[in-house]
Protein backbone atom coordinates (compact mmCIF):
# COMPACT_ATOMS: atom_id res chain seq x y z
CA UNK A 1 0.00 0.00 0.00
CA UNK A 2 0.96 3.60 -1.15
CA UNK A 3 -0.61 6.44 1.54
CA UNK A 4 0.27 10.02 1.98
CA UNK A 5 -1.59 12.93 4.15
CA UNK A 6 -2.69 15.53 1.93
CA UNK A 7 -2.29 19.27 3.41
CA UNK A 8 -4.33 21.48 2.24
CA UNK A 9 -6.90 20.10 -0.20
CA UNK A 10 -10.54 21.31 -0.57
CA UNK A 11 -13.17 20.31 -2.45
CA UNK A 12 -16.94 21.94 -3.46
CA UNK A 13 -19.19 19.74 -1.51
CA UNK A 14 -16.73 18.18 1.21
CA UNK A 15 -16.78 14.92 -0.92
CA UNK A 16 -15.80 12.51 1.68
CA UNK A 17 -14.29 10.00 -1.07
CA UNK A 18 -13.04 10.50 -4.38
CA UNK A 19 -11.54 8.05 -6.74
CA UNK A 20 -8.37 9.18 -9.56
CA UNK A 21 -8.47 6.31 -11.91
CA UNK A 22 -4.56 6.78 -13.35
CA UNK A 23 -2.82 4.53 -16.24
CA UNK A 24 -0.44 3.58 -13.36
CA UNK A 25 -2.95 2.66 -10.13
CA UNK A 26 -6.10 3.65 -8.52
CA UNK A 27 -5.69 5.72 -6.18
CA UNK A 28 -8.30 6.93 -3.50
CA UNK A 29 -9.11 9.94 -1.50
CA UNK A 30 -10.66 10.11 1.47
CA UNK A 31 -11.74 12.80 4.19
CA UNK A 32 -9.53 12.49 7.31
CA UNK A 33 -11.90 12.12 10.41
CA UNK A 34 -10.99 15.87 12.15
CA UNK A 35 -12.11 17.24 8.86
CA UNK A 36 -14.56 19.47 9.59
CA UNK A 37 -12.20 20.96 12.29
CA UNK A 38 -9.15 21.26 9.47
CA UNK A 39 -11.72 23.08 7.44
CA UNK A 40 -11.98 25.74 10.29
CA UNK A 41 -8.80 25.52 10.87
CA UNK A 42 -7.83 26.30 7.23
CA UNK A 43 -10.22 29.34 7.54
CA UNK A 44 -8.28 30.78 9.89
CA UNK A 45 -5.21 30.53 7.90
CA UNK A 46 -3.73 27.42 9.09
CA UNK A 47 -2.56 24.45 7.04
CA UNK A 48 -4.52 21.30 7.60
CA UNK A 49 -4.18 18.00 6.85
CA UNK A 50 -7.98 16.99 5.02
CA UNK A 51 -7.34 13.80 3.18
CA UNK A 52 -5.66 10.53 2.58
CA UNK A 53 -4.36 9.63 -0.76
CA UNK A 54 -3.87 5.96 -1.12
CA UNK A 55 -3.29 3.06 -3.43
CA UNK A 56 -3.66 -0.47 -3.16
CA UNK A 57 -0.61 -1.04 -4.94
CA UNK A 58 2.35 -3.21 -3.24
CA UNK A 59 5.44 -4.62 -3.16
CA UNK A 60 8.51 -1.77 -3.38
CA UNK A 61 10.62 -1.44 -6.23
CA UNK A 62 8.46 -2.92 -8.64
CA UNK A 63 7.56 -1.30 -12.10
CA UNK A 64 4.33 -1.30 -10.94
CA UNK A 65 4.79 0.36 -7.29
CA UNK A 66 7.32 2.87 -8.93
CA UNK A 67 4.94 4.19 -11.43
CA UNK A 68 2.48 4.94 -8.75
CA UNK A 69 4.80 6.79 -6.72
CA UNK A 70 5.73 8.80 -9.74
CA UNK A 71 2.25 9.85 -9.57
CA UNK A 72 2.40 11.96 -6.41
CA UNK A 73 4.13 15.33 -7.96
CA UNK A 74 1.68 15.51 -11.06
CA UNK A 75 -1.27 14.92 -8.27
CA UNK A 76 -0.20 17.18 -5.79
CA UNK A 77 0.48 20.22 -8.67
CA UNK A 78 -2.98 19.01 -10.25
CA UNK A 79 -4.68 19.48 -7.18
CA UNK A 80 -2.65 23.04 -6.24
CA UNK A 81 -3.35 24.30 -9.71
CA UNK A 82 -6.99 23.24 -9.81
CA UNK A 83 -8.27 24.79 -6.46
CA UNK A 84 -5.74 27.35 -5.86
CA UNK A 85 -4.58 25.81 -2.72
CA UNK A 86 -0.94 24.92 -2.01
CA UNK A 87 -1.81 21.33 -1.62
CA UNK A 88 1.33 18.58 -0.32
CA UNK A 89 1.96 16.47 1.66
CA UNK A 90 4.29 16.28 4.70
CA UNK A 91 4.81 12.44 5.40
CA UNK A 92 3.26 9.12 4.27
CA UNK A 93 -0.11 7.94 5.74
CA UNK A 94 -0.84 5.16 7.60
CA UNK A 95 -0.44 1.55 6.48
CA UNK A 96 2.03 2.60 3.72
CA UNK A 97 4.74 0.73 2.64
CA UNK A 98 7.31 3.89 1.67
CA UNK A 99 7.91 5.99 5.36
CA UNK A 100 8.48 9.76 4.10
CA UNK A 101 9.18 12.43 6.40
CA UNK A 102 10.04 15.25 4.28
CA UNK A 103 8.15 15.74 1.12
CA UNK A 104 9.85 16.40 -2.58
CA UNK A 105 10.87 19.59 -3.13
CA UNK A 106 9.00 19.34 -6.91
CA UNK A 107 5.92 19.36 -4.38
CA UNK A 108 4.28 22.42 -3.30
CA UNK A 109 5.70 24.02 0.24
CA UNK A 110 2.23 24.22 2.54
CA UNK A 111 1.21 27.75 2.86
CA UNK A 112 -2.00 28.96 4.47
CA UNK A 113 -3.93 30.60 1.63
CA UNK A 114 -7.05 33.19 2.03
CA UNK A 115 -9.50 31.24 -0.10
CA UNK A 116 -9.86 28.34 -2.74
CA UNK A 117 -9.65 29.84 -6.28
CA UNK A 118 -11.42 26.93 -7.67
CA UNK A 119 -11.26 26.63 -12.04
CA UNK A 120 -14.11 24.42 -11.38
CA UNK A 121 -17.55 23.82 -9.69
CA UNK A 122 -18.16 20.42 -9.06
CA UNK A 123 -16.23 17.05 -7.56
CA UNK A 124 -16.68 15.57 -10.59
CA UNK A 125 -15.21 18.28 -12.78
CA UNK A 126 -12.46 18.47 -10.13
CA UNK A 127 -11.42 14.49 -10.53
CA UNK A 128 -11.51 14.66 -14.46
CA UNK A 129 -9.14 18.07 -14.75
CA UNK A 130 -6.86 16.23 -12.33
CA UNK A 131 -6.43 12.76 -14.03
CA UNK A 132 -5.76 14.82 -17.42
CA UNK A 133 -3.33 16.84 -15.85
CA UNK A 134 -1.89 13.47 -14.64
CA UNK A 135 -1.86 12.16 -18.15
CA UNK A 136 -0.17 14.69 -19.97
CA UNK A 137 2.49 14.92 -17.16
CA UNK A 138 4.72 12.73 -19.17
CA UNK A 139 4.05 14.03 -22.51
CA UNK A 140 3.14 17.80 -22.90
CA UNK A 141 3.63 18.43 -19.10
CA UNK A 142 7.63 17.71 -19.53
CA UNK A 143 7.66 19.84 -22.87
CA UNK A 144 5.05 22.50 -21.37
CA UNK A 145 7.38 22.98 -18.33
CA UNK A 146 4.62 22.25 -16.35
CA UNK A 147 5.85 21.86 -13.17
CA UNK A 148 7.65 25.58 -13.41
CA UNK A 149 4.56 27.12 -14.39
CA UNK A 150 2.40 25.41 -11.01
CA UNK A 151 5.30 26.15 -8.78
CA UNK A 152 5.56 30.07 -10.24
CA UNK A 153 1.87 29.99 -10.73
CA UNK A 154 1.31 29.54 -7.08
CA UNK A 155 4.42 32.24 -6.05
CA UNK A 156 1.64 34.78 -7.86
CA UNK A 157 -1.42 33.68 -5.71
CA UNK A 158 0.38 32.97 -2.67
CA UNK A 159 1.11 36.88 -2.94
CA UNK A 160 1.30 39.87 -0.82
CA UNK A 161 0.72 42.41 -3.25
CA UNK A 162 -0.22 43.23 -6.42
CA UNK A 163 3.13 43.76 -7.71
CA UNK A 164 4.34 40.60 -6.13
CA UNK A 165 1.07 38.95 -8.09
CA UNK A 166 2.06 40.79 -11.25
CA UNK A 167 5.60 39.66 -11.26
CA UNK A 168 5.46 35.98 -10.27
CA UNK A 169 2.22 35.54 -13.13
CA UNK A 170 4.69 37.65 -15.79
CA UNK A 171 7.41 35.26 -14.93
CA UNK A 172 5.10 32.53 -16.28
CA UNK A 173 4.38 34.26 -19.69
CA UNK A 174 8.19 34.30 -20.12
CA UNK A 175 8.32 30.48 -19.45
CA UNK A 176 6.14 29.96 -22.13
CA UNK A 177 7.95 32.57 -24.54
CA UNK A 178 10.85 30.15 -23.71
CA UNK A 179 8.49 27.69 -24.63
CA UNK A 180 7.16 29.10 -28.00
CA UNK A 181 10.58 29.86 -29.03
CA UNK A 182 11.88 26.30 -28.73
CA UNK A 183 8.70 24.85 -30.75
CA UNK A 184 9.58 27.15 -33.47
CA UNK A 185 13.23 26.50 -33.50
CA UNK A 186 14.32 30.29 -32.12
CA UNK A 187 17.08 30.90 -29.21
CA UNK A 188 14.85 33.29 -28.26
CA UNK A 189 11.29 34.68 -28.96
CA UNK A 190 10.35 38.98 -27.60
CA UNK A 191 8.73 39.06 -24.89
CA UNK A 192 5.36 40.72 -26.70
CA UNK A 193 6.02 37.83 -30.25
CA UNK A 194 6.16 34.91 -27.93
CA UNK A 195 2.59 35.55 -25.74
CA UNK A 196 0.96 36.66 -28.58
CA UNK A 197 2.22 33.07 -30.98
CA UNK A 198 1.37 30.82 -28.22
CA UNK A 199 -2.03 32.40 -28.36
CA UNK A 200 -2.65 31.90 -31.60
CA UNK A 201 -0.73 28.57 -31.32
CA UNK A 202 -3.86 27.38 -29.58
CA UNK A 203 -6.32 29.15 -30.60
CA UNK A 204 -6.38 31.67 -27.54
CA UNK A 205 -7.48 35.83 -27.94
CA UNK A 206 -4.10 37.49 -27.58
CA UNK A 207 -3.69 39.48 -24.58
CA UNK A 208 -3.95 43.30 -25.03
CA UNK A 209 -0.71 45.44 -24.69
CA UNK A 210 -1.46 46.79 -21.49
CA UNK A 211 0.38 43.30 -19.96
CA UNK A 212 3.44 43.98 -21.63
CA UNK A 213 3.37 47.74 -20.78
CA UNK A 214 2.71 47.56 -16.99
CA UNK A 215 5.13 44.10 -16.98
CA UNK A 216 7.78 46.51 -18.19
CA UNK A 217 7.35 49.41 -15.90
CA UNK A 218 7.31 46.92 -13.39
CA UNK A 219 10.49 45.24 -14.11
CA UNK A 220 12.70 48.34 -14.78
CA UNK A 221 11.31 50.81 -12.78
CA UNK A 222 9.30 49.08 -10.02
CA UNK A 223 6.03 49.61 -9.73
CA UNK A 224 3.04 48.85 -11.68
CA UNK A 225 2.14 53.11 -13.18
CA UNK A 226 4.44 54.99 -14.89
CA UNK A 227 5.47 56.59 -18.25
CA UNK A 228 5.12 52.84 -20.19
CA UNK A 229 1.47 52.12 -18.62
CA UNK A 230 -0.87 54.83 -17.66
CA UNK A 231 -3.01 53.60 -15.68
CA UNK A 232 -4.50 55.37 -14.15
CA UNK A 233 -5.33 53.31 -10.69
CA UNK A 234 -5.51 50.52 -9.03
CA UNK A 235 -8.72 49.42 -10.53
CA UNK A 236 -6.80 49.66 -14.14
CA UNK A 237 -4.07 47.63 -13.02
CA UNK A 238 -6.57 44.69 -11.55
CA UNK A 239 -8.35 44.80 -14.51
CA UNK A 240 -4.84 44.06 -16.60
CA UNK A 241 -3.49 41.44 -14.06
CA UNK A 242 -6.87 39.50 -13.66
CA UNK A 243 -6.92 39.12 -17.84
CA UNK A 244 -3.16 37.72 -17.67
CA UNK A 245 -4.42 35.44 -15.20
CA UNK A 246 -7.51 33.99 -16.71
CA UNK A 247 -5.54 34.04 -20.08
CA UNK A 248 -2.60 31.73 -18.34
CA UNK A 249 -6.17 28.93 -17.34
CA UNK A 250 -6.63 29.10 -20.72
CA UNK A 251 -3.52 28.54 -22.18
CA UNK A 252 -2.54 25.45 -19.22
CA UNK A 253 -5.87 24.26 -20.49
CA UNK A 254 -5.07 24.36 -24.32
CA UNK A 255 -1.23 23.04 -23.62
CA UNK A 256 -1.85 20.19 -21.68
CA UNK A 257 -5.07 18.98 -22.59
CA UNK A 258 -7.27 20.07 -19.80
CA UNK A 259 -10.55 20.37 -22.30
CA UNK A 260 -12.40 23.81 -21.87
CA UNK A 261 -12.13 25.93 -18.62
CA UNK A 262 -14.61 24.87 -16.89
CA UNK A 263 -14.85 28.03 -14.71
CA UNK A 264 -13.15 31.39 -14.84
CA UNK A 265 -11.32 31.40 -11.92
CA UNK A 266 -10.59 35.56 -11.27
CA UNK A 267 -12.93 38.92 -11.54
CA UNK A 268 -10.96 42.44 -10.93
CA UNK A 269 -12.82 42.44 -7.97
CA UNK A 270 -11.12 39.57 -6.05
CA UNK A 271 -8.08 41.91 -6.02
CA UNK A 272 -9.58 45.23 -4.43
CA UNK A 273 -8.57 44.38 -1.25
CA UNK A 274 -5.03 43.28 -2.17
CA UNK A 275 -2.07 45.93 -1.19
CA UNK A 276 -0.48 47.96 -3.92
CA UNK A 277 2.27 49.54 -2.16
CA UNK A 278 3.94 51.77 -5.61
CA UNK A 279 0.47 53.28 -6.69
CA UNK A 280 0.09 57.20 -5.19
Amino acid sequence: MLSQMVVNLLIPGDPQKLTLNLPSTKWNLDQVPEYADRKQAMAGFQCAETYTLSSSVSNIGSPAFNAAFEDLTPIFLACSYATGLTVTSRHSGPGSEVLMIQGSEHWPRDRAMDAPSYVFSSSSEFVDLVERFVVAWPTAGKTEKARLLIHHWLDAIVCWSMEDLYLSATTLLQVIVATEAGKQGKQELRFYDGVEAAAQRYGLNVLSSNFKNMRNELVHDGQLIGRRFAGPDKFACANVIVEVLNWLDNYMHAALSLGAVRKQRFKPSDLYNLNAYSIG
